[in-house]
Parts: C-alpha cells; structure tokens; sequence
C-alpha cells in the first residue's frame, strides 16, 4: 500500500513545486493524525466490549474479605522489607516476570516478603486462571476493590490495611507498581544505611494544583477538595514507607475525605495529617521511561517506572552482569523513537 501511494505522489512532487510539498506534508499530517484516532477508537472499544461481556457476572460476584489472606511470618517481626505490588487481574505476565528478576531475591531471604494486591475477578475464566496462580506461587491477595484506575487509591488504602493486621512489625513497606524496575539489591543497602523513621521515602513532588477542569482525568473539584495547591507528595509508582507510620497513615484514611489520586491522597494529604516526613531520594524515576531498558542504567538508580515483561527480566540479568554494556539500540534517544513509532502505528 505505501509503495503505491508513494509512486502516485512523487510525480505530483517533482512537477508540483511548493504547492504540491505543502499539500504532501498536509496528507503525512491528516494520515497520522487519523491513525492516532483509530487507535484510540479500537482501544476505547475494546474497554467497552470488554465492561459489557462481563456485566452479568458482576451481579452473583461474593465480595472478598481483604483480611481472609496469608500473613508475614511472626506478623512481621522478621520482615525489613515488605514488597507490596498493586497489580491488574489480568497482568499475569507482570507478576511473573517480577517472580522471574527483582522479586526472587525473596527466596533466599526471610527478611524480605512480597505480595501482589488485585482487585475482584472481572468473570469466571480470570477467577480460575487467579485461582491456579495462586496455588502455584501464593503470592497473590485480593481485596474488594474494582480494578480500574479511579479506584487505585483504594486498593493502596487495601494493602495498608493487610499489612497493618497482617504484618505490621515489618520495618519498611515499599509499594511499587508492576512496571516498574526495581534495583531492589541497592535499595535495601539504602535503606539500611539512612534508617528512615516517620517517613514516606521517593519522589518528591512539590507546588501542584487540583486540576480544575472537568474532562481532564485528573479532575478534582472544589468540593473534594477546596485549598489551590496540593501538600508536598511523594509520586505513586514506587515509594517506600517506615514501618512505624503504617498504622497512622492507615488510621487516617478513616477521618480524611478521599479522593481518587493515590499519591496526593495517601502520601499528600494523609501523610500531612499525621505529620510524616516527605524524602525525595534521587534514585526513584520521576519520570516514565527515563532511561533505556537496559539494566546497567540502574546500576545507580533504585526505580525505573514502565517497563514491559520482558524488558523486566532482560534488565534483571543485565543488571547482574557487572561486565554488561548496554548496548546503543537500548540507549534512552532510541527507545524513545522506538516507543513513538509503536505509539503512532
């Protein structure tokens, strides 16, 4: 198909001049723009088709108990570090590749625990294909929360409940997205080393605004939320709590009015109220594919944020390899291109 329209239009170019360039570029536009569209079309589609299927099932859903689930040993007292992972039902490739790179180092020590947190089974096949991934790795809690984005502040308020009943000595409790690469090996030397007490340990975000407008996906009004600018918050995608205000923090989702924006809510406003400390670490992304997937960039850095399965577990033997060069088609300028190309196409 581009051959042909490539040998239509060239004749036009070569005889047309500046006219015919003008409306060549305005075709590459129009073309792009329309493919961008239909992307979006068959993606919004898609979402639709998939919220109608499963209606019905819904309707006879029973609604899990969020404390019916495993604990840390001894409640905690051994854990430095618990790894609590918000995952979609339906990102099994995610959770497996975390088992297969970062998440196993929990294998060879008790001091580390690591959980995935979903929400309800959408239909009967992903409550049977949960139910084996389950037996096969128990790693997986459910909790009674819709997995869709306006409810990710209430399923973080979930894994603060499981882990202030089920493992609530535990030192530091980091939570960290699916995507994201953790070089969890530097994290835990610094976490030793600091000894962060009443703190919430990331990225830093500071002098944010409540999007005021309504059809952004970030709307908060005035009546969820009445002052012009947010409290100073650490960025959602990984951060890492001091095991003494798990409680506290908990606690105060009880007294505070919720909104959805689970960084603001939990480490903003939350946080705020109980007086915790907020600690910009320059290690955590703050950022989305800021570095090429390529495990010797983190070799000092503790976060990378949107990363796929496979990336994940190649980054996690790169990482390892201390002879390992990335090579340049994983460099940050070419991953970028490479990731508009696929977003355009």
């Amino acid at each position: 198909m581009t051959n042909v329209a490539m040998a239509i239009i060239l004749p036009f170019l070569k005889r047309g001049g500046r006219r015919f360039e003008t409306t060549f570029i305005l075709i590459i536009v129009i073309s792009t723009s329309f493919i961008v569209l239909l992307n979006l079309c068959y993606a919004l589609n898609a979402e639709i088709n998939y919220i109608s299927t499963d209606i019905n099932d819904q309707k006879n859903k029973e609604y899990l108990d969020p404390l019916r689930v495993s604990t840390c040993n001894n409640n905690g007292s051994n854990t430095f570090l618990l790894l609590s992972v918000p995952s979609s039902t339906g990102n099994s490739k995610q959770r497996l590749a975390i088992r297969n790179s970062w998440g196993s180092v929990v294998r060879d020590d008790d001091s580390l625990h690591l959980a995935f947190f979903i929400g309800r089974p959408e239909n009967a096949n992903m409550r049977r294909a949960i139910e084996k991934e389950k037996q096969l790795f128990n790693d997986i809690i459910e909790l009674n929360v819709e997995d869709k984005y306006e409810n990710l502040a209430k399923k973080s308020i979930g894994m603060l409940e499981w882990a202030n009943s089920r493992c609530n000595h535990a030192k530091y409790m980091l939570k960290v997205d699916d995507d994201i690469f953790l070089n969890i090996n530097l994290l835990i030397a610094e976490l030793k080393v600091k000894n962060y007490r009443n703190s919430i340990i990331g990225c830093k975000v500071k002098n944010t605004s409540p999007f005021r407008f309504p059809f952004s996906k970030w709307y908060i009004s005035r009546a969820q939320y009445s002052a012009d600018k947010f409290p100073d918050y650490i960025s959602g995608p990984a951060y890492v709590l001091s095991g003494d205000i798990i409680f506290k923090l908990f606690s105060a989702t009880k007294v505070l009015p919720y909104i959805y924006l689970e960084d603001v809510y939990l480490n903003g406003i939350c946080r705020e109220y109980i007086s915790a400390e907020v600690v910009g670490h320059p290690g955590f992304s703050c950022g989305f594919r800021d570095e090429g997937p390529c495990g010797s960039f983190f070799r000092y850095k503790i976060t990378g944020h949107h990363y796929f399965p496979n990336e994940i577990e190649r980054m996690w033997d790169e990482l390892n390899d201390r002879w390992f060069t990335c090579p340049f088609k994983h460099s940050y300028v070419v991953s970028k291109f490479v990731d508009t190309l696929l977003f355009v196409v």
